[in-house]
């Protein structure tokens, strides 16, 4: 039992290291609940296994995923077959946008962020391909809080929502308005709610059970995605979206009876 809970206690550190670029020993007790002592014997044991590297902040150690847990990583996301079978269209999106097109899917309460194309300078970073979202914290996010299953949505809306910027919405209410909001355009958008100056569009994948299984977003700089050309990108990536859902089998009549009209 013992061995059991630290291993669980390792996964919950790397969990939140995928998440953020580096953390401190105190940051990574404070967001897995681990205490500070613990936490920095399981970095320690991380790092002597290369899944973390260890970097000097004055007195403070600061932590982030090493290349072997990235390469582990990449050995697991090379075989999904949705991140296969749905790269040409993202390739297509970013040629149409010259921005960042992300491929998200639904893991256990979270967004997990499985595939980037970025094949032209951006003024913003993005999530890592393996990265672990919270629902209000992406588009990602509210695209499949609006058109996944409301057990799930519920689920995910439980405890304390990260506040990432001073825009993020971390009340549940309101994150249910938006979902309805989502579900009627049929495309959501993140307004700085991640990273400040940051913004994206998204749009749902479905399968041939009429079932989300994916999300497709554009992620870009406020400068390049502004108001003016926010309806002009959304256009795109729900055309790219409905694309890939077509090559899953959907048609859309097959969509979910438990979804809101």
């Amino acid at each position: 039992m013992k061995d059991k809970n630290l291993l669980v206690r390792g996964l919950s550190v790397l969990e939140q290291l995928t998440t953020q670029a580096a953390l401190s020993t105190e940051q990574v007790s404070a967001t897995t609940g681990i205490p500070k002592p613990s936490a920095y014997r399981i970095l320690c044991t991380l790092e002597h296994a290369q899944y973390v590297i260890r970097k000097k902040d004055g007195p403070e150690d600061i932590w982030s995923v090493d290349l072997s847990f990235l390469a582990l990583s990449a050995n697991i996301l090379s075989r999904l077959d949705l991140r296969t079978d749905l790269r040409d269209i993202l390739i297509k999106l970013a040629d149409d946008t010259r921005e960042i097109v992300q491929l998200a899917i639904w893991h256990r309460d979270r967004v997990v962020i499985v595939d980037n194309i970025k094949r032209y300078d951006s003024l913003v970073s993005f999530a890592r391909e393996g990265a672990s979202l919270h629902i209000n914290s992406c588009v990602a996010g509210f695209v499949f809080g609006a058109f996944n299953e409301e057990t799930e949505v519920e689920s995910a809306l439980k405890g304390d929502l990260p506040r990432s910027t001073k825009y993020t919405i971390t009340d549940p209410a309101r994150l249910r308005k938006m979902f309805a909001r989502v579900r009627d355009l049929g495309y959501g958008v993140d307004d700085q709610y991640r990273a400040e100056g940051h913004r994206c569009v998204g749009a749902p994948v479905f399968d041939h059970t009429g079932h989300i299984v994916a999300e497709i977003n554009i992620s870009g700089h406020i400068q390049t995605l502004t108001d003016g050309t926010l309806q002009r990108y959304a256009l795109k990536v729900i055309q790219r979206a409905a694309e890939a859902s077509e090559r899953l089998g959907y048609r859309k009549t097959l969509r979910r009876k438990h979804l809101k009209n």
